[in-house]
């Protein structure tokens, strides 16, 4: 049996329909590609990138076609001040800002954050690390935080610091969310002076869901913390930067070191920035303390401070010649810390100097000579 196949009446219109869509798929695929590989090779010549970094960066510039409009984006930025190394930054972090407008969109922004007072050095590094500020609303977003933050702080000098400190909270800000923290705050009876004091030191929590603010706040106060001391201040970043997880291995860290549970709460309460420090520097600190000098860990629970110094620098240096010295008689070592604590000037008057006739080379000693 022979198979008699049927062809369609308009099979020929298929096939000329069929080679012209190949054609035309095959001419936007070509077309994709060459503009991508421009904008590699543009990302790469023009603005330093690595491969890798021209690649990824790529994606968020598809719409590109020419390099009239970057070109002239990276003209302003040069002639600003902007280095190479910064600009490379800005374009890895922020490739979008290739796409905006220099004078209509960029140079107001630069020329409003230099009008207020922002250093030029500070300027070009701070938007080179978070260059997404370039992309915000100079009407919605960056006047308006501006705003409140002068009617708060009172001066351009505080501005220009939170700017410099937290330059995210600039790129970040909401104007709703900074006015409902600000409400809150003042609504738990949280003084105006602790409130800037927050704001110079913490800046980040500006941008915090009002709720979780709200949250840290009152369980600071429910702690024991006073709102008018620098203490609650310390509590906030803690609780800000830190997971409830976090904390929890913190504390049991210091529990595993012989602290008692009443005596972490104890040193948070006096030094909240105790739960900042690393595993191995709390462990090491202690060990040295407790464990070799044969401190009780309650002492140093109760000047917490103390985990703060230097190890190696401070602590060692300072425990040997106290150890010298009570060891030849001249000055009892008892179990106080305090002299950790004493300014190097202090400390080299009343232990070093005072002895070096009694101990030649008490200097030297120290200083690990």
């Amino acid at each position: 049996m022979i198979a008699v196949l049927l062809l369609p009446n308009n099979f020929l219109g298929f096939q000329k329909i069929a080679v012209f869509v190949r054609s035309c798929s095959s001419s936007v695929c070509e077309n994709a590609s060459e503009k991508k590989t421009f904008i590699v090779s543009y990302l790469i010549n023009s603005c330093g990138l690595s491969s890798n970094d021209a690649v990824s960066a790529s994606k968020k510039l598809c719409h590109v076609k020419s390099p009239e409009k970057p070109d002239a984006v990276l003209k302003l930025l040069r002639e600003y001040g902007f280095t190479c190394a910064h600009i490379h930054r800005i374009i890895t972090g922020c490739p979008e800002v290739l796409l905006s407008c220099p004078n209509k969109t960029l140079l107001p922004k630069l020329e409003f954050l230099r009008s207020i007072g922002v250093p030029h050095p500070a300027l070009t590094q701070k938007l080179s690390l978070c260059p997404f500020i370039l992309l915000r609303s100079l009407e919605n977003s960056l006047i308006p935080l501006y705003n409140g933050l002068k009617s708060l702080l009172g001066s351009d000098e505080k501005v220009v610091h939170v700017f410099t400190r937290s330059p995210r909270t600039f790129g970040r800000f909401w104007s709703p969310g900074f006015n409902s923290n600000i409400s809150s705050l003042r609504e738990r009876g949280v003084p105006e002076s602790t409130i800037v004091t927050l704001v110079m030191r913490q800046p980040q929590f500006l941008v915090l869901a009002t709720e979780k603010l709200a949250a840290h706040v009152d369980r600071a106060v429910a702690m024991g913390f006073d709102v008018s001391k620098s203490a609650f201040v310390h509590a906030i970043h803690v609780f800000v930067c830190l997971t409830e997880s976090t904390l929890r291995r913190k504390m049991e860290v210091y529990t595993r070191c012989g602290w008692s549970e009443s005596e972490v709460v104890t040193a948070f309460l006096k030094r909240p920035i105790c739960m900042k420090l690393s595993k191995e520097k709390i462990t090491a600190t202690l060990d040295f303390l407790v464990d070799k000098l044969g401190y009780e860990p309650a002492a140093i629970a109760q000047c917490p401070m103390i985990l703060d110094l230097s190890l190696e620098k401070r602590i060692k240096p300072r425990c040997l010649v106290v150890g010298i010295l009570n060891d030849k008689g001249l000055k009892k070592m008892n179990s106080g810390t305090m002299f950790l604590l004493l300014s190097e000037e202090l400390f080299l008057k009343r232990y070093v100097v005072k002895y070096e006739k009694d101990i030649p080379g008490l200097l030297d000693i120290y200083r690990g000579m």
